[in-house]
């Protein structure tokens, strides 16, 4: 073979090879999944009540309520996670708003997570009253339409750490009685989980923060406040100029009441208001359990006597003090979080899922003659219990949602057995069971209110919302 020939070969072999590893490398990067480049938007809509809708001239709007929503995009995939500053995520509101957040986001509903901070003056009236369901339904619809409309390039980071504001209050004293008080031997999960948002100028576009105790600090006493939640968002969203919307979510605080917490302001709405506290002295007896009805409670409330009003006052403004520290004391640590401890990333996917669950019901047979704790009602078989289990996946983030008040220790078993690090458990999430509190199977003998009045039989909730819980996980990581 002659030398040109030879190398005229070599030529044709090597572009040959080349050609080949052009198109593999070309092969190669249509293969790769598609990137999940994230984009965020954040807002918050006003669902405060009208001065004009409150029921008596005493009662007082001490802080503005609001439905706050975030909404993330990642490639094809979007998610939206909203917060309502009020008691529960009542069925008919989460049926009317989902289906408008949906259409609105182009989302799955499974990639959709409503939930309620519970704070217990979040309305005019626990049962029913101002801001009306309409009200609260067009407040998160708002949110989301206007933060579908601000999306802007973001990164996503997650962190927790731990603060000691809640206490466990199903406590069996020294008398040998069941009552609602601090326990600091019972078990509490004292986490603050908290996800950013972080937008293209370093600002935060939203904050997701979760932590387990109830906010019921104006429980019953005229007062419209969002408690230690509305005060921890505001905080946030203070600190940034509004440029950052700040959810708060309820961890599982079915047994968890704040450890620090004034007591004194519903007696200013029954017959003698409360005089100077005293230390030590002998408690008074305990009103009788029988014949307890939260409805006719309710209705029995009253007026602040014209008499009792500078006292009242003083009252609302020293609990309204300590619902500042704590709601403070939860945004400062979010912000060391957020400054030290996350490290947020521009890539994430998403994945939702949901799962309907149910267990076998249980009714109270002593309705014309309830007893609110310390023994053990008489009880009918009842129709069976449906809860809903959700998950969001964000990245290396999962976001369990239960629709009600669940027990410390389900949270607690379902983080230790769980095979990802960065879990949230979020309650009162995505409508409202029918179950009443779900408390653990270790709680299922306490005769406090919360185990005695749930329709759940002891031995059923706890596994099935950690199962179904780990079954959500498995299929987001595969």
């Amino acid at each position: 073979m002659r030398p040109h020939s030879q190398a005229t070969q070599k030529l044709f072999l090597l572009g040959a090879i080349a050609i080949l590893c052009v198109s593999t490398i070309v092969s190669m990067a249509q293969a790769q999944p598609q990137a999940h480049t994230l984009r965020a938007g954040a807002a918050m809509a006003d669902i405060t009540p009208k001065p004009g809708q409150l029921l008596f001239k005493s009662d007082i709007i001490r802080d503005p309520l609001f439905a706050r929503a975030i909404v993330i995009t990642s490639g094809n995939s979007c998610a939206v996670l909203v917060g309502v500053d009020q008691i529960n995520m009542r069925k008919d509101v989460y049926d009317a708003s989902l289906p408008q957040v949906v259409s609105i986001t182009g989302c799955p509903k499974q990639n959709i997570l409503i939930a309620a901070t519970h704070t217990h003056s979040g309305s005019t009236s626990l049962s029913g009253g101002s801001p009306s369901p309409e009200i609260v339904t067009a407040g998160i619809v708002k949110a989301v339409t206007e933060a579908k409309s601000k999306l802007v390039p973001a990164t996503v980071g997650y962190a927790r750490s731990t603060v000691d504001l809640n206490i466990n209050r199903d406590l069996f004293n020294s008398k040998l009685e069941w009552r609602q008080e601090p326990n600091p031997q019972g078990v509490s999960d004292k986490t603050l989980s908290v996800i950013e948002f972080i937008g293209p100028d370093y600002i935060p576009i939203g904050v997701y923060m979760n932590y387990g105790m109830h906010p019921i600090n104006f429980y019953l006493s005229g007062v419209v406040s969002a408690d230690f939640p509305g005060e921890a968002s505001r905080a946030i969203e203070e600190h940034f100029d509004h440029k950052t919307v700040a959810i708060f979510t309820q961890g599982t605080s079915g047994d968890q009441n704040p450890l620090l917490r004034e007591t004194q302001l519903t007696a200013f709405r029954r017959e003698n208001a409360p005089g100077t506290e005293t230390i030590g002295a002998p408690p008074p007896p305990p009103a009788p359990t029988p014949n307890f009805n939260q409805t006719n409670a309710v209705a029995n409330l009253k007026a602040v006597p014209d008499q009792s009003m500078p006292a009242y006052r003083k009252a609302v403004a020293r609990t309204g003090a300590n619902v500042a520290m704590m709601g403070v004391l939860l945004a400062e640590k979010t912000l060391y979080l957020m400054r030290h401890e996350i490290k947020p990333v521009p890539e994430a996917r998403l994945w939702g899922g949901q799962q309907l669950i149910s267990c076998p019901g249980r009714d109270r047979t002593d309705t014309d003659n309830p007893v609110r704790e310390n023994a053990m009602p008489p009880y009918k078989d009842g129709p069976d219990v449906t809860m809903t289990v959700s998950l969001l996946r964000i990245g290396d983030i999962y976001i369990t949602g239960v629709d009600g008040e669940v027990y410390t220790n389900i949270g607690l078993k379902l983080k230790q057995t769980a095979p990802v690090n960065n879990l949230i458990f979020s309650t009162l999430t995505n409508g409202r069971a029918n179950s009443g509190y779900i408390y653990s199977d270790d709680a299922y003998s306490h005769l406090s209110f919360q185990v005695i009045d749930s329709r759940l039989k002891p031995g059923c909730a706890e596994n099935k919302i950690i199962q179904t819980a780990l079954d959500l996980i498995h299929q987001a990581t595969e």
